[in-house]
């Protein structure tokens, strides 16, 4: 992923004309590890998931002969994240997290060759997931956090990211994974606001936040769908010409947590 999405993020968070975070907002708050008072510890965290399904029916010819054969694959994905970041009491933005932490599990199955009457042979293929290592810099153009403030309210934009834990899913059978269409893990974004005062009566606030449906950015949907005899089921769309049988085609993804912004004292 490019820094594109980050940008769209840290832009949100400054529109409204940000401005260094007051002093008070260092009078409360706690931070195990030995930080500067008034420094601002951000967490961002979450669960999510998503499914992914189609079914190409077996095409052309009759009786024993077919040119594709019946197809139906299945795929469940899911994870949890947790980046900190440090960052100094007027706030600012931070892309090198301070702990980071999440994992998750990809599972498809595949059914294949379901040719008048043939016997399926089922595939399966699993893939784990992991937080970026900090050791490896190619790896952290995720995760990032903003932390603006302006008039009466600070708002925190956040993105993150999980990482295949291995180059390659472990397959049995004869297929591949095939991959959800759309990878929210790879794709995690957040932005939250809350007012000025609370933070500094308390130290400690937080929000939470859900992403199901509209988009994790400009052109992706988190769900779609398509069953006709022109759908594509490498988009979910309905797309120009058609087949012999009609296909099915489904994805759906969310994840939800909580931004939370602690004062060090």
């Amino acid at each position: 992923m490019s820094r594109k999405l980050f940008w769209i993020i840290a832009v949100s968070a400054a529109a409204a004309g940000a401005t260094p975070l007051a002093s008070a907002l260092a009078a409360r708050g706690s931070e195990p590890r030995a930080l500067p008072k008034g420094d601002l510890v951000v967490t961002f965290s979450g669960t999510g998931g998503g499914s992914y399904r189609f079914h190409q029916p077996a095409l052309g010819g009759d009786g024993s002969a077919c040119r594709v054969a019946d197809t139906t694959y299945t795929e469940i994905d899911t994870y949890h994240w947790s980046y900190r970041f440090v960052l100094p009491p007027g706030g600012g933005s931070s892309d090198t997290p301070s702990t980071q932490a999440g994992g998750g599990q990809l599972s498809g199955t595949q059914q294949l060759l379901q040719c008048a009457g043939a016997a399926a042979v089922t595939s399966t293929c699993t893939q784990g997931l992991r937080a970026p290592l900090s050791s490896n810099s190619a790896e952290l153009a995720y995760p990032g956090v903003t932390v603006g403030a302006s008039g009466r309210f600070v708002t925190v934009g956040a993105v993150g990211e999980l990482v295949p834990s291995t180059p390659q899913p472990i397959c049995t059978g004869l297929s591949v994974r095939v991959g959800n269409l759309v990878e929210g893990f790879s794709q995690l974004q957040a932005s939250v606001s809350f007012p000025r005062a609370l933070l500094a009566s308390t130290g400690d606030a937080a929000r939470r936040f859900t992403m199901a449906g509209s988009g994790l950015y400009r052109g992706v949907t988190l769900s779609g769908a398509c069953d006709s005899a022109s759908c594509a089921v490498s988009t979910c769309t309905d797309g120009s010409g058609g087949v012999e049988a009609p296909s099915v085609c489904s994805f759906n993804e969310s994840y939800s947590g909580t931004i939370e912004v602690r004062v060090v004292r």
